[in-house]
């Protein structure tokens, strides 16, 4: 990993970042092995605004190489021109088009979660090895109403930011346990107003200070 010469401003950027960052929902079927999966589009709408917010934007790029591999930088750049990037290299399948496509997205995918310490509840690369098969083939069940209502109301009665990641961690992992796309969604909904809630009280108390 690579950083500029100073990182005052982009650590506390990227603490308040991943304070909002959640976990990616799996929507996307391997179609070797059938198993669900975080695709790309997924993995960048769950971190993307949370970075933005903090005033950070993330590029992606690969670099020319003459070992056969596929090279991949992935940077994330502060509004204040301080930035962290690090760069992963895996081998090519296919040296052709279609081949070094493939490979560009999936390492853009690991390499943005890894980098931003997303959750992705999965790791279809795990697949040919049978590794968490039993999880991955296990059906979506609905949460219980009543323990919906105990996560959102522990979200919405969080009183300090640190409380409010402590209440949305345990939603989130309840909600990935039953693979419950849609609470983990209600649980998304419920944070975001509560950090609306939160943003508008400091604009109120800035604006008349």
């Amino acid at each position: 990993m690579k950083t500029s010469e100073t990182i005052g401003k982009i650590a506390p950027a990227l603490l308040q970042a991943q304070r909002a960052i959640g976990f990616a929902a799996k929507d996307a079927t391997n179609p070797h092995f059938k198993n669900k999966y975080a695709d790309l589009p997924n993995v960048i709408e769950a971190v993307k605004g949370p970075l933005n917010d903090a005033g950070i934007i993330f590029i992606q790029s690969p670099a020319p190489s003459d070992d056969g591999k596929l090279h991949l930088t992935t940077r994330l750049i502060h509004e204040s021109g301080e930035w962290i990037e690090s760069t992963a290299v895996t081998p090519l399948q296919k040296a052709d088009p279609q081949g070094v496509g493939s490979a560009i997205t999936y390492m853009r995918r690991y390499s943005l979660a890894a980098i931003t310490g997303l959750y992705q509840d999965d790791d279809d690369g795990n697949a040919a090895s049978g590794v968490g098969q039993q999880q991955r083939t296990q059906a979506p069940q609905a949460m219980k109403p009543a323990d919906i209502k105990r996560h959102i109301a522990a979200i919405k009665g969080a009183k300090s930011g640190d409380a409010l990641k402590a209440a949305f961690e345990a939603a989130r992992v309840h909600a990935s346990e039953l693979n419950d796309a849609d609470a983990y969604e209600q649980f998304k909904a419920a944070r975001q107003e509560v950090i609306d809630a939160h943003t508008k009280q400091r604009e109120t108390a800035e604006a008349a200070a």
